[in-house]
């Protein structure tokens, strides 16, 4: 249970998230040209879901090791040459997002204190924010998982592996 949760979190919120942007966008749209008149929520849900999009595709291209870095003088690198620039990369990498989530803290707790709200939705605003901290947390579990795998299991090859249909 807990892989499958592992395995399709990011790819089903980014689905959904998607999903809605182009149904709320769409309906909206519609409305404007049909009706002469507009859904007052669709445009900020649109943004909120099109936030969480963003923050959770950080957190799934880490998992595919999929996000940008250049690798050409690294895979030149011998084994363990190669696993020291690794773990030196993603260490940093995972100080980077438990620092982004530790702001993303912060700027949410603001949110809170100020009680400031969303114009059409009348939600809080740390609703908003609140994307930083998971996307940050998720990066920070699956970055500890990359380094796991390169420190414990002595791995080089970060690609997911492919599982085999039986």
């Amino acid at each position: 249970m807990l892989r499958r949760i592992e395995k399709y979190f990011e790819p089903t919120v980014i689905v959904i998230c998607l999903s809605a942007i182009m149904l709320l966008v769409f309906a909206d749209v519609i409305a404007r040209f049909a009706f002469s008149t507009s859904i007052v929520i669709a445009n900020e849900l649109a943004r909120i879901s099109f936030v969480y999009l963003i923050y959770f595709g950080i957190s799934y291209a880490i998992r595919e090791h999929r996000h940008m870095r250049v690798t050409y003088f690294v895979d030149k690198l011998p084994h363990a040459l190669k696993r020291i620039a690794l773990m030196i990369s993603e260490t940093v990498f995972l100080i980077y997002s438990i620092t982004i989530c530790y702001y993303g803290v912060e700027i949410t707790q603001q949110a809170i204190e100020r009680g400031k709200t969303l114009s059409a939705t009348q939600w809080p605003t740390s609703i908003l924010y609140a994307a930083i901290i998971f996307s940050g947390l998720l990066c920070s579990l699956r970055l500890l998982h990359s380094l796991y795998r390169i420190i414990i299991l002595g791995e080089t090859d970060l690609s997911p592996k492919e599982e085999v249909a039986s």
